[in-house]
């Protein structure tokens, strides 16, 4: 399996297991769930294939997880399986995706400039309303927010990361115009105009994602569910629900996605069902959450750990006088640098540049030293069955180098090499 696939089926896992999680929680307090679903997007940031952590074989915590370590890290023996030429599925998937991000980045790039058309046209049609202060307890009337008033409008928007701005219509007045102030003034001091641009971001690089879209939306209903329960403390809680629930009905100017608002069309009914749920973290909840944090940890673990294999002296390990390079350790990563070598040794560039994945994001240095004549290794350092570690030598000047590579889990691709002089 390539860097690239482990990377997609490890997130793929995580978040699967946190949308389990979020489905299975439904009446859990909305912070917990937010931290649920930020959680499930952000093995979507990790580049799983490409983080190795070795650890000795008796680790107590790898024992525990050594069955689900050997099926997806190590597998059975693939020391037979022959080391792809040509370009493999993952090299396609590799451009696929790519071309997929980037076009969620020119999405989103559009959506960045509806915000700023959409803020450029507030502010001509507004005016400062810092009087309007007053009605907001005192908590939230020191924060350095700028207010301003829409004309003809009943926009009610939190925008700006670093200096936000409060936009409210001058169409609501008594009550709601101070449950709309409180509100997005709770936007502001969460962040929440920032936390959405993430969200916005990451539903617009992985489009092609269901899974992704479900965990950012869940996560843009648990902000404004925390934000509607903080603003609820100001109010009459009957009280505030009614007036929320009157104005979500009524029909509200749409606004950007990257913007905190408390018009939410497709979430309006969930928020007043959660406002009017008695959210609290039961012991069976506690449990749930504790075995999918668990079965998480452990599908981390079976991507990045390595076991170490036992240790064996380099007396033991070194190569018999006068063995060619074939008499390397029957495993994936020997099998990857016997074929190197006998293709540097051929000057077959173009199977060199395949091993190394020259056609991919992963192009990586040739662990073998550069010279005219033969190359062979006399000893090996470390064997295990995705790492190998050695020593090379040039038969011609009889200079010699210690280098060490790493293979894929399927044993087709050069995934790690490192190359220094011998001293």
């Amino acid at each position: 399996m390539s860097a690239l696939v482990a990377t997609v089926v490890t997130a793929s896992a995580l978040s699967g297991l946190a949308a389990a999680c979020l489905a299975l929680l439904p009446q859990a307090p909305p912070r917990l769930r937010f931290a649920v679903a930020a959680a499930g997007l952000a093995a979507w940031l990790v580049p799983w294939g490409s983080v190795h952590i070795t650890v000795p074989a008796d680790t107590f915590a790898l024992t525990l997880a050594a069955p689900l370590v050997d099926a997806v890290a190590i597998g059975v023996d693939r020391s037979a399986q022959p080391i792809q030429r040509s370009l493999d599925a993952s090299t396609f998937l590799a451009f696929g995706l790519a071309a997929a991000s980037l076009l969620g980045l020119v999405l989103f790039a559009g959506d960045c400039l509806t915000l700023r058309r959409c803020v450029r046209r507030w502010r001509a049609g507004s005016r400062p309303a810092d009087e309007l202060r007053a009605w907001l307890p005192a908590e939230l009337a020191a924060l350095p927010a700028e207010i301003r008033l829409v004309a003809n409008s009943n926009v009610a928007a939190a925008s700006g990361y670093l200096v936000p701005t409060i936009w409210i219509g001058d169409r609501y007045d008594g009550e709601r115009l101070r449950l709309t102030l409180v509100h997005e003034m709770w936007h502001v001091r969460a962040r929440d105009p920032l936390r959405l641009a993430l969200l916005a971001a990451m539903r617009r690089v992985y489009w092609w994602n269901p899974l992704v879209a479900y965990l950012a939306k869940q996560a843009t209903l648990m902000i404004e569910s925390i934000c509607d329960h903080r603003s609820a403390r100001h109010f009459d809680g009957s009280r505030y629900v009614a007036e929320l629930a009157s104005l979500l009905l009524d029909e509200a100017k749409a606004a950007p996605r990257l913007v905190a608002t408390v018009h939410a069309a497709s979430l309006n009914v969930q928020r007043l069902r959660l406002l009017r749920s008695q959210l609290r973290l039961r012991t069976r909840d506690r449990w749930l959450v504790f075995a999918f944090a668990a079965s998480a940890a452990a599908t981390a673990m079976a991507t990045v750990v390595e076991r170490q294999s036992s240790p064996v002296g380099p007396q033991e390990l070194a190569l018999p006088a006068g063995a060619g390079n074939d008499a390397l350790p029957p495993t994936p990563a020997g099998a990857a640098l016997a074929l190197l070598l006998r293709a540097a040794n051929a000057g077959d560039g173009e199977l060199i540049d395949d091993l190394l994945g020259a056609y991919t994001p992963q192009e990586l240095p040739v662990p073998l030293p550069r010279g005219a004549g033969e190359l062979r290794v006399v000893e090996v350092l470390r064997n295990e069955p995705l790492r190998i570690g050695y020593i090379v030598e040039d038969a011609s000047t009889g200079r010699r180098h210690v280098g060490e590579l790493a293979v894929d889990a399927a044993g087709t691709t050069i995934t790690a090499s490192q190359l220094r002089s011998s001293p």
